[in-house]
Formats: structure tokens, sequence, C-alpha cells
């Protein structure tokens, strides 16, 4: 009975030191490497901005088309609205760079 008491008390010992070890290594292996990071911030990047891009070059080549038909006619509708299509892909590839620096920064300092 001595030696299942020992043995018992023993496993007991061993399995409460090695807990806060499992615990400390788990929590600092948790950092993500950099091409899992890449990864991760592009998907969300391109989740957060694929509508809006969409969006952003529609409205934008509409205002353009309007305004190049207002100011020079026929001929300048396709170019502007080339050009407003232009500068809200533009416009939308900024916020694309923010979406993506977040969620990059955020995965790395998990």
């Amino acid at each position: 009975m001595k030696k299942i008491i020992s043995t018992v008390m023993s496993a007991a010992m061993v399995a409460s030191l090695s807990l806060p070890v499992v615990v400390a290594s788990g929590s600092t292996a948790q950092a993500a490497s950099r091409a899992y990071c890449d990864a991760y911030a592009r998907k969300y990047a391109n989740k957060k901005t694929n509508k809006k891009v969409v969006q952003n070059m529609l409205a934008a080549g509409v205002v353009g088309g309007l305004l190049g038909a207002a100011v020079g006619g026929k001929k300048s509708t396709v170019a502007g609205a080339a050009i407003g299509a232009g500068g809200g892909m533009v416009y939308s590839g900024s916020k694309w760079d923010k979406y993506y620096w977040r969620a990059y920064d955020d995965c790395r300092s998990w």
C-alpha cells in the first residue's frame, strides 16, 4: 500500500511541477511566424476591401464620366470615367494597406 501511495504522490508532484512549464512554453510558442502573419493579413485585408474597391471604382467612374461629359462632351466621357475609376482604385488601395498592417501587427503580437 505504501508503494502505491508513494507512486501516486510522486506522479502528482511531477505533474504539478511540469504544468507551469507546459503553460509557459505554450504561451511563448504562440508567436506566429512572419509568413503566417503575412498570409493572415493579406486574407483579412482582401476580405475587408474587395467589395469596397468595386464600389469606389464604380462611384468614382460615374462621377468622372459625368464630369467628362459636362466639360468635354461625348469624347471625354470615357476618359473621365477611366480616370475616376483609377482614382477610386488608388483610394481603396490605401485602405487595403491600413487593414493589412493592422492585421499583421495584431498577428505578430499574439
